[in-house]
Order: C-alpha cells, then structure tokens, then sequence
C-alpha cells in the first residue's frame, strides 16, 4: 500500500495513530489510578468510576482535560503523549505548519477527547482518505510522521 504524502511528510497510517491513543489512554489511565490510590480510594473503586454510563458531566470533564493536555504538550511536542511516542507530529492541513500553539492544541485535544464519546468521530478515520479524524477534519490538521532530519 502506497504511503500518501502531504506538505513533504509522509501521513502518519491508521494503525500507528490508533496504537498510539490506546498506548496514551493507558498510560493517562494509570496516571488516574495511581492518583485514586493515593487519596486512598481503591483500584476497584477506579474501575466502577470507568464504567459508570456516561453523562453531560464526563463529557465536560473530557473537554477540559482535553484542553489542559492539548495547551500542555502540543508547544512540546507539536502533538500528544502518543505522537511523541510514535514520533508523529500534527500539522495544519492549509500550510504544513507545525500545529504547536497551545491554544490550538487545547481546541484540537479537547474535541477529540469531548467527541471521543460519540465513537463516531474516532472511528472516522476508517474510511478517510488522508487517515483523519472527524476532530482533524474540524481543526484542518494532519498527523504525520516526523522529519528524522529535523
């Protein structure tokens, strides 16, 4: 399968992308768990709180965290915990720049994380030419690999 390429960066493929949000959502889920215990509540006490039927407030709280992660590691890493991992990086569909300003950052993880819910957004990125996601569609980025020159 020929590797589509945007702006001289090679697109980053389905399957990197979506190893690289499970590996993100355990590392961030094992971050919670460890804060659960620290406060003294349980480890089965994380797991009900994870599988409770979602709710207007987890979507909100989705966004905000979303918000904090996208205005904390997009300067840094021109991306999230799993781009950098996967040494990807996003950039703006128009112009191939780096998408590394905090406030767009906040925007884009905090739509990925609020429409994560929905499952649609998520798995848009099946039968979307360029690997995108509903949420990359929205804010016009890309996810690719990085230049091993730069």
């Amino acid at each position: 399968m020929k590797e589509i390429e945007t702006h001289g960066y090679e697109l980053a493929s389905k399957g990197t992308r979506l190893i690289a949000s499970l590996l993100e959502a355990l590392i961030f889920s094992i971050v919670i768990l460890l804060f659960y215990l620290m406060i003294g509540l349980s480890a089965s006490e994380f797991w009900a709180d994870m599988n409770n039927d979602y709710e207007v407030l987890d979507v909100v709280y989705s966004l905000i965290i979303g918000l904090i992660i996208g205005a904390l590691f997009y300067p840094l890493f021109t991306g999230n915990l799993g781009h950098r991992i996967f040494n990807l990086k996003v950039i703006s569909e128009k112009t191939g720049e780096d998408f590394k300003r905090p406030e767009k950052g906040a925007i884009r993880e905090g739509l990925k994380h609020a429409l994560g819910i929905l499952i649609i957004p998520s798995i848009w990125i099946l039968w979307d030419t360029k690997n995108q996601n509903l949420y990359d569609k929205i804010t016009k980025t890309l996810v690719v690999k990085k230049d091993m020159n730069n």
